[in-house]
């Protein structure tokens, strides 16, 4: 019985479960951003107290995948967008709008705007929820919950 129960199971194939793949991932980042933006690469790579550099630009593996299920016509809300450096994957979506605590420099393109403040600060000023979808990818704050409780369209991830 419990045989055949398990040959019924469907599994999903999981996206990005092994480390080579985000590595992959984020050191084609890294390449496109140093090749494509040196001046910006340098500037915030090699600012003071700056904890990312080619090998780890975040957890960018995640944005990759949500840039290509989002559509093109909506604007992404990061909170918690560190650096920045995964706004190139949404360089083609309506606007991406980076949000953060501390004054640092960010990546930022052409769509991108930035916030600097906590989600409760980015909240108040009650920006707009259509096509909007926002992200909370690695947010150690408990404000994240205030992100869930805005937003009808969100994907929000801690490793706890």
């Amino acid at each position: 019985m419990l045989s055949a129960l398990k040959s019924k199971i469907i599994r999903p194939k999981i996206i990005d479960i092994d480390y080579d793949t985000a590595e992959k991932i984020n050191n084609n980042l890294a390449v496109k951003l140093a090749e494509k933006y040196p001046k910006m690469f340098k500037e915030v790579i090699e600012q003071n107290m700056c904890d990312i550099d080619g090998t780890f630009l975040g957890f960018v593996s995640t944005y990759y995948y949500l840039s290509k299920l989002i559509p093109k016509s909506w604007t992404i809300v990061d909170f918690g967008c560190a650096y920045n450096p995964q706004a190139y994957y949404f360089r083609g979506h309506k606007v991406f709008i980076g949000i953060d605590i501390g004054k640092r420099k960010r990546f930022h393109f052409e769509n991108t705007d930035l916030f600097e403040g906590t989600i409760a600060d980015y909240l108040k000023t009650q920006p707009p929820k259509d096509k909007v979808f926002a992200i909370c990818n690695n947010v150690p704050s408990n404000e994240t919950k205030l992100v869930r409780e805005y937003y009808p369209n969100c994907f929000i991830y801690y490793v706890a």
